[in-house]
């Protein structure tokens, strides 16, 4: 089995991806009463019931990321990597923290990428509810995330492109956040 080279994660803001959503999804599709009709784990195409129904038991209103707390995501996810964190030898490659989403390409990870992830959305989680403007919310990411293993060195540049257009396309440098380590 070839040896992985780098992951792409990307994970989203509470209620802002939903199944059944009209940008297609890789949740279960859902019928009227909320019983599965398909499972999940592959590309399915908008779903108007499903999309319905994942909104009507949204425990809480969606959430979007404002630039603080983009900035204190940043700040969190800098802090994890720092010297004496048991996370310090993770290489991320490219980053970008959008209002409803992050990406992170990372390189070769000595830790299971369950593990990675759980740490980084749950240490930026509880961060960011304790600030003022996220008062009375008890979620700020969906639950799980999205992930491709890359096995090909040759793929990583183009990820890493593709991931640094979401920065400039906003108006900020391709690699904005001084933890990444490909620049």
């Amino acid at each position: 089995m070839p040896r992985t080279c780098a992951i792409h994660v990307v994970w989203t803001t509470y209620g802002t991806w939903l199944p059944g959503d009209a940008r297609g999804h890789w949740s279960p599709l859902l019928d009227f009463y909320g019983r599965l009709k398909r499972a999940g784990h592959q590309l399915n195409l908008a779903d108007p019931e499903t999309h319905r129904h994942a909104r009507s038991i949204m425990k809480e209103p969606a959430k979007t990321l404002c630039e603080n707390d983009s900035q204190i995501v940043a700040g969190e996810i800098g802090r994890q990597l720092s010297p004496g964190m048991p996370g310090a030898m993770w290489n991320i490659h490219a980053a970008t923290i959008e209002p409803t989403h992050v990406h992170l390409l990372f390189g070769r990870l000595r830790n299971d990428i369950g593990t990675v992830v759980g740490r980084l959305k749950s240490r930026t989680s509880s961060v960011l509810l304790h600030q003022p403007e996220n008062g009375g919310r008890s979620r700020i990411w969906t639950a799980g995330y999205w992930k491709v293993f890359i096995f090909d060195e040759s793929v990583i540049p183009i990820v890493i492109q593709y991931i640094q257009e979401h920065n400039l396309r906003r108006g900020k440098p391709a690699a904005p956040f001084d933890w990444i380590t490909s620049k």
